[in-house]
């Protein structure tokens, strides 16, 4: 099989460039030889590889194909013709492009050799960058080289002194002791350990109308501070104490209104002072005013606040009904602003929540200090069946029916009357609840006292009926002492109903039998009282002797009786004793 000869002068085609070839082909002669100067001195320092020729050095222009064939001693260039292909042409794209002929070696360095020489330069000159030296500060006159180019230094702070943690268990200074014992001296220990340790003796907590003592700290400006005891203080407008300024020291008595979150301060008023009111704007509910009554009518009082004008219903007058409201008109009344309305223009005032608010402040005053046995002047206000109901102040107490007299009545009204002053005595409370016992007649004369000496056992009185019972009546001998005459000492004969024989209001003669002081009872006797008189009557009547009267038959035998009855009756004969 033979193949056609290829022409001899049949030229190569050019060969592909490499990635390398094009970035050199970019750069410009003098960045070439650059290169070319870098890469040759990387290749004299490292050595070649066994069977590799080194690159030249020399500055010699990029080798051609025919000096690299002279190079190797060849003396054709062209291939041998058992070396190309069959067919006379090349297979694949070198055959198609140059026909196998060699490329010529590229004077560049390749991407390889110049990321090491890179690297290699790198290392040696290091990675951080150079510091630029700054100017030196010009030298002053007698200062030194060594001086001028040295650093100031700041100055050194001295270290913090340290203070020594005071050991609890270690003892005091002697400045600390000696301090320590002066002021313990002067105070009483005994007083601090066994006192309220500054706190208030109160029990309840302060609340909002809340009238309580207090002692006046300071005067500063225009208030008046106080101490309530305790850590609670107080303060009060100067302008309240109309009468006199108060002192320091000064015991006050104050209601507290309100607190004060940004002072803690409670802010406090005087009893029966008021807010000043120019317009509506000073109103609100809750507040007390002072209030001129300008007219009435048949629903209640028309009040002037200020210069706002308001109602005050009749029923809010006082604590107990008014029936006529004239007599109010020109007074003026201290007030509680129940309503304020400025759209509808409606002020609704109150003068018996005040009233009622300083009686229930005075009520709980009034109930702690008050003991059984103590005597208080008080003013009947109703009288019942029951008893009598007397208005102590702030108080309400009863006096029951058995305690109004010391004699048995039928009415309260028999003794006191509605509006009556009298002073009576407590003989119970209760706290809890508010109810006190009061006794009247505990403060009258006492007839028990002298009943014993003037009612002796087995003398005889004469007394009244009051009562008739089906066990008995009683008969009263003196005002306040009643006895008993039991069904069974009305007369010598049974009485089957007490009324048939005795009537009330009679007058009888009675004997007492007994007399208990302890339980105020005395037992009496009428039958016996009737049997001592007539015993009187017998004894006092003189006795007569008459003369022995003749016997009216006279007896017709004389001498002994036949038959006789002093001899044997013959019984012994049949075994009798007569």
């Amino acid at each position: 099989m033979s193949s056609e000869p290829q022409p001899a002068n049949t030229a190569p085609e050019p060969a592909s460039t490499t990635p390398s070839e094009d970035a050199t082909a970019k750069l410009t002669p003098e960045e070439q030889r650059q290169q070319s100067d870098a890469a040759a001195s990387e290749t004299d320092a490292a050595p070649a590889p066994a069977g590799v020729n080194p690159p030249a050095t020399t500055d010699a222009p990029p080798a051609t194909t025919e000096t690299m064939a002279a190079a190797s001693g060849e003396s054709n260039p062209t291939p041998p013709e058992s070396a190309k292909p069959a067919g006379g042409r090349g297979a694949g794209p070198l055959a198609a492009r140059g026909l196998g002929v060699a490329k010529p070696a590229s004077p560049s360095v390749s991407t390889e050799q110049l990321s090491k020489v890179q690297e290699a330069g790198g290392k040696g000159s290091g990675s951080k960058p150079k510091k630029k030296k700054s100017a030196p500060r010009p030298r002053l006159k007698g200062e030194s080289d060594q001086e001028a180019t040295s650093k100031p230094t700041a100055p050194r702070r001295d270290a913090a002194r340290k203070v020594a943690v005071p050991s609890v268990r270690g003892g005091l200074s002697d400045d600390l002791q000696a301090e320590l014992d002066a002021e313990l001296a002067a105070a009483d220990v005994e007083s601090m350990l066994g006192g309220s340790a500054g706190m208030s003796d109160r029990k309840e907590p302060i609340s909002e109308g809340t009238r309580i003592s207090g002692r006046v700290l300071k005067i500063h400006q225009d208030s008046v501070y106080l101490a309530l005891g305790g850590p609670d203080e107080a303060v009060v407008p100067l302008e309240q104490f109309t009468e006199a300024e108060p002192t320091v020291g000064q015991s006050v008595e104050v209601i507290v209104r309100g607190m004060s979150r940004e002072d803690g301060l409670y802010l406090c008023t005087l009893p029966g002072s008021t807010i000043d009111v120019a317009d509506w704007s000073d109103l609100e509910e809750g507040s007390v005013v002072e209030a001129v009554v300008t007219g009435h009518n048949s629903g209640g009082l028309e009040c002037k606040v200020g210069g706002v004008r308001g109602f005050m219903p009749i029923s809010q007058i006082a604590e107990y009904r008014v029936e006529d409201a004239s007599e109010f008109v020109d007074q003026k009344f201290v007030c509680l602003v129940t309503e304020a309305n400025e759209r509808r223009g409606n002020l609704v005032l109150s003068r018996r929540a005040i009233l009622e608010r300083e009686r229930e402040e005075k009520r709980k005053e009034q109930l702690e200090t008050i003991e059984p046995g103590d005597v208080l002047e008080g003013v009947v206000r109703l009288v019942k069946d029951f008893g009598a109901f007397v208005d102590l102040g702030a108080l309400d107490g009863l006096i029951h029916v058995s305690k109004l007299s010391w004699e048995r009545i039928k009415h309260p009204s028999e003794v006191v009357g509605a509006g009556q002053k009298l002073k009576v005595r407590i003989d119970s409370v209760d706290k809890d609840t508010g109810k006190i016992s009061l006794s009247y007649r505990d403060l009258l004369e006492n007839p028990w006292d002298t009943a014993e000496a003037e009612f002796a056992v087995g003398s005889i009185h004469r007394g009244t009926i009051t009562r008739i019972a089906p066990f008995g009546c009683f008969v009263r001998l003196a005002p306040g002492v009643e006895g008993l005459v039991h069904v069974s000492e009305l007369a010598h004969h049974r009485v089957s109903k007490v009324d048939a024989f005795v009537s009330e209001g009679q007058e009888v003669d009675v004997k007492v039998l007994s007399f208990d002081r302890d339980s105020q009872k005395i037992g009496l006797s009428i039958k016996a009282a009737k049997q001592i008189a007539e015993d009187d009557a017998k004894t006092a009547e003189p006795e007569i002797e008459e003369p022995q009267r003749e016997v009216a038959v006279k007896p017709s035998h004389a001498g002994p009786l036949k038959g006789g009855n002093n001899r044997d009756s013959g019984g012994e004969r049949f075994g009798l004793r007569w």
